[in-house]
């Protein structure tokens, strides 16, 4: 069903040429047809052009790019002076929420949230060139940029992202930088998208969710459109590779094999694919004929001539160029220094005539490379420039593209891009705690006001109320108050895992365990095998789980009372998340191997026996989990993706939060606001009044 359900979608986007108008495919579309037959089918409604079409304007808040400088208006008299405010949403650390009477967060309405809260770092993710090498597009954690030769940003794009995913093939455009094809994550489902890219806007034309469920391995997802739109090549998961002529509705390749990545040639006569050391290089004249070039390696680097007439690759002291129809070697160039047998190239045609390369080498601490950069004649196979350097950010992208494409940098109070969060909650309505290893930042949304502590040199940890630092010396570790260097908890040679919400009891790795310690006792309260896993509290009780090997779990709830364990039990293939509330009641989740489900667990407050609430398959592997007040699940998902389900499990919604996987999870005590936070950063979301 998986392979017929990807089969279709990918047919689906035959109607890209043939229709100019956006088609938005809806994901329970299910319809079973034969391959290499004329395709039938029945679009839904466009999305609305506020929806598919995105301007390169981008956001209030934070800056990422300075504003477009608005015209001073004429001053025209008026009977009736009006006064319009834009809402700044979302805001920014240090800005004021204006509360329009936001709405608490239900099942029915939670596809409406909409972020009035961000701050996001921005990150490089995949590449794609024009290609007629006129036009870069790079995605990034914040969005989509598209640059010129020069290094100019001609557009910027936020609501255009690619999954989180290490992917040589998520981004495809096609000769004139007018199409621009990716793969990502949307409502908990992988999608093709295609844009059509005009005087700087880009309005999505094809939408097509595709149901495998998110990995996270590298390559999952593949996408290429060829130079001239007639073709359009898409993989997901363990489906097969389909490409479809666009303009006869029929599918031309039908790939079953693993491969490393998928493209055109320049000049669209020839479409390869890359798999391990072979590259298979099919004539798309008739989709028969195919060539097979053997690589020495399966990482050799290959590239394409402009004209589609050769492919040269590069191995560490040498360059060799084939030409096509027929495959054979016309061109070796040495690379000297002949020893140089680490070396790793990367290579670009410059046109017809030369190409570029460049080889990055890192010392034995990763804190300075040697780049290597050179140009070779192909007539000749002369040396025409060949360089040497050092740098500690090398980047190959800027130097095979010929100019730097800058992203802009992200500045504000939190701390972005570091894993995990070691508190991440709301601690009142509209206060949330954002504690990251190296920072801890209260934030008051509704006026703005921010509270932070930052040490580069020392761990973090932040209850509701104050901030701790790990101070390690040679035989001990201390928990100390930030402000005050008052110590609370002493330990061995070990380091602190989680603080609780008081500040009174903390977690510790001591190397093959957890222990549990308390606030004015030296020794230790509690001790397990394994890793610390999940971690959740209430009033008067404290659940954690841990790995103790393999996939075998051990589950702890200590009384704070006593200080003793109340409850200890196995268990196998956990997850991480794990939730207490106030009545002592704990949900947990584990992985279901046999029929790949996730299975919610709750164990009793009073009986203290675990019972099995649900199965469920969901599209990722859950990462958080946290309960509102209203008793709503929220499931934190692998791919970025949010999962909501009701108090008995039996129904459910998911919105796409992030594009990455979510690593916590808040909900303000009002049910109105939930936080998100991700290797993105962080964004909050809410329902505007009146959205259905």
């Amino acid at each position: 069903m998986k392979i017929q359900t990807a089969f279709i979608n990918v047919i689906l986007l035959t109607l890209l040429s043939a229709c100019n108008n956006p088609i938005i495919v809806p994901a329970d579309v299910a319809v079973t047809l034969p391959p290499n037959q004329d395709f039938i089918l029945r679009a839904t409604v466009p999305a609305a052009p506020g929806e598919a079409g995105f301007t390169p304007t981008p956001p209030s808040a934070p800056t990422i790019i300075p504003p477009t400088p608005t015209a001073v208006p004429t001053e025209t008299p008026s009977p009736v002076p009006t006064r319009v405010r834009k809402l700044p949403y979302p805001i920014g650390p240090g800005e004021a929420l204006i509360d329009l009477g936001f709405q608490l967060i239900t099942l029915e309405n939670a596809p409406s949230l909409q972020p009035v809260f961000s701050s996001l770092n921005v990150t490089r993710r995949h590449s794609t060139i024009s290609q007629d090498g006129q036009k870069l597009f790079l995605s990034t954690s914040n969005g989509t940029y598209m640059f010129d030769r020069a290094g100019n940003m001609l557009a910027y794009w936020k609501k255009i992202n690619t999954a989180d995913i290490a992917c040589t093939s998520c981004m495809s455009a096609n000769s004139d930088g007018s199409r621009l094809a990716l793969m990502t994550r949307n409502a908990g489902a992988w999608e093709a998208q295609v844009y059509t890219v005009t005087e700087g806007q880009a309005t999505l034309s094809l939408s097509l969710p595709i149901d495998p469920v998110f990995k996270g391995i590298p390559n999952e997802a593949s996408i290429a459109i060829s130079p001239d739109n007639t073709y359009l090549a898409l993989k997901v998961g363990d489906g097969p590779l389909r490409v479809i002529n666009l303009q006869t509705n029929l599918q031309v390749l039908d790939f079953t094999k693993p491969f490393d990545a998928i493209s055109f040639t320049p000049n669209g006569s020839h479409f390869v694919v890359h798999a391990g050391q072979e590259l298979l290089i099919y004539k798309v004249d008739d989709w028969i004929t195919r060539q097979n070039l053997l690589l020495p390696r399966e990482n050799t680097p290959f590239t394409f001539s402009p004209d589609g007439q050769m492919v040269a690759i590069a191995l560490p002291t040498l360059l060799r160029v084939y030409q096509l129809d027929p495959l054979k070697q016309t061109l070796e160039i040495n690379v000297p220094p002949s020893n140089a047998s680490a070396r790793e190239w990367k290579i670009a045609f410059n046109d017809n005539t030369s190409i570029s390369g460049i080889a990055v080498q890192w010392d034995t601490y990763k804190t300075a490379a040697t780049i290597e950069t050179g140009q070779w004649d192909l007539q000749t196979g002369n040396t025409l420039r060949f360089d040497s350097s050092t740098s500690s950010a090398p980047d190959t992208l800027a130097a095979l593209w010929g100019s730097s494409p800058v992203l802009p940098v992200t500045r504000n109070v939190l701390e972005m891009g570091v894993l995990p969060y070691q508190a991440f909650r709301f601690i009142s309505d509209n206060t949330i705690l954002i504690n990251t290893p190296h920072s801890a930042c209260w934030l008051k949304l509704l006026t703005g006001e921010t509270s932070c502590f930052q040490d580069a040199e020392h761990v973090l940890f932040a209850s509701d109320a104050n901030t701790f630092k790990e101070v390690v010396a040679d035989n001990s570790s201390t928990l100390v108050e930030l402000r005050s260097q008052a110590p609370i908890i002493a330990v061995g040679p070990y380091h602190f895992v989680a603080v609780n919400r008081t500040g009174e009891w903390a977690l510790v790795d001591n190397g093959t365990g957890t222990d549990l310690y308390t606030k004015g006792k030296t020794w230790l309260q509690e001790s397990v095998k394994g890793n610390l896993q999940g971690f959740a509290e209430n009033a008067n009780l404290l659940v954690f789980t841990a790995l103790e090997k393999e996939n075998s779990f051990t589950i702890t709830v200590v009384d704070k009372t006593s200080g003793n364990a109340v409850v200890q039990k196995n268990d196998n293939f956990l997850y991480k998340p794990v939730v207490m509330t106030s009545d002592g009641t704990i949900y947990y989740t584990q992985n279901e191997l046999d029929h790949n489900q996730t299975v919610f667990n709750r164990i009793d407050p009073v009986t203290r026996q675990i019972s099995e609430l649900t199965r469920l398959s969901l599209p990722a592997k859950p990462t958080a989990l946290i309960l509102s007040n209203n008793g709503l699940f929220f499931a934190g998902l692998q791919d970025g993706a949010v999962m909501i389900l009701n108090n008995d499990l039996s129904s459910s919604t998911i919105f796409q939060a992030a594009t990455s996987a979510i690593d916590s999870l808040a909900i303000s005590p009002d049910g109105r606001f939930l936080a998100v936070a991700s290797m993105e950063g962080v964004q909050i979301f809410s329902v505007f009044p009146n959205s259905r």
